[in-house]
């Protein structure tokens, strides 16, 4: 079972074995019934808190900013609007992206520091492109990766992300609508003719619309979400010198 699961049955390995790796909401907050999502990938930072297991959240907190001090702002009001703490908590779950790559890292961070706090404290992540298609089927939905591509949940295949260049926009525009997230930034142009359908995007509205959806991952070390495995050259330092410039043995 993955180290985020805070086991609260009095069978722990029965309760490990009836615990789905990647839960829904029902079934995240049958485990952990205090639970706070924070999504900071877009250009308003939301923190949501369910309590006592509730499949309705307690309190819902939105802020339009800079996710440096949007985060801290929504997560602290959220919180005492239920009269809760960090340490009161039993899971935390985040926005892993894709989205606003310094807003997810913030909240990553943020998760490690609560651990800190509450070494008890279960954490897991969920995708915001497979939150958003899980509630509008018929749609394929974009969100701007820059560099001239888009990340890409098509119909009928919510859980996986794929990227693909602006010039193949057009072709699958041609097969399905095309939805984006209304609040997450663009810097890529589309092509002439071409329109996205801005669609609401609240992660909290999102779970509950669908609270038997797998959404959420356990995620020990929060991490940003990566659309292509980073690839690394190994560097072997050596002197160089100007031909003919060498010292003789």
């Amino acid at each position: 079972m993955p180290d985020s699961h805070a086991c609260r049955a009095r069978s722990p390995r029965a309760c490990c074995e009836r615990f789905n790796t990647v839960p829904s909401l029902r079934q995240l907050l049958d485990r952990h019934p205090n639970l706070l999502v924070v999504d900071s990938s877009s250009t308003r930072v939301e923190a949501a808190v369910w309590k006592c297991g509730s499949l309705t959240p307690a309190q819902v907190v939105h802020c339009d900013g800079e996710s440096s001090a949007a985060l801290p702002k929504v997560t602290a009001q959220a919180l005492a609007a239920v009269a809760l703490t960090v340490r009161a908590l039993d899971a935390v779950a985040f926005c892993a992206g894709p989205g606003s790559v310094l807003g997810i890292r913030l909240a990553a961070a943020s998760l490690r520091a609560w651990r800190a706090i509450n070494p008890s404290l279960a954490l897991f992540s969920y995708q915001s492109l497979p939150l958003l298609a899980a509630a509008h089927p018929a749609h394929a939905i974009v969100a701007d990766a820059r560099r001239d591509s888009w990340h890409l949940v098509r119909p009928g295949a919510p859980g996986q992300i794929q990227r693909l260049a602006t010039a193949e926009l057009i072709p699958l525009a041609r097969i399905s609508p095309l939805g984006t997230p209304a609040t997450f930034r663009r810097w890529s142009s589309l092509p002439p003719d071409l329109t996205l359908l801005p669609l609401t995007y609240s992660a909290a509205a999102l779970v509950c619309t669908a609270p038997d959806t797998l959404f959420f991952t356990p995620t020990p070390e929060p991490e940003a979400f990566l659309a292509d495995t980073p690839s690394y050259v190994t560097w072997t330092p050596q002197i160089h010198q100007a031909p003919g410039n060498r010292l003789a043995s």
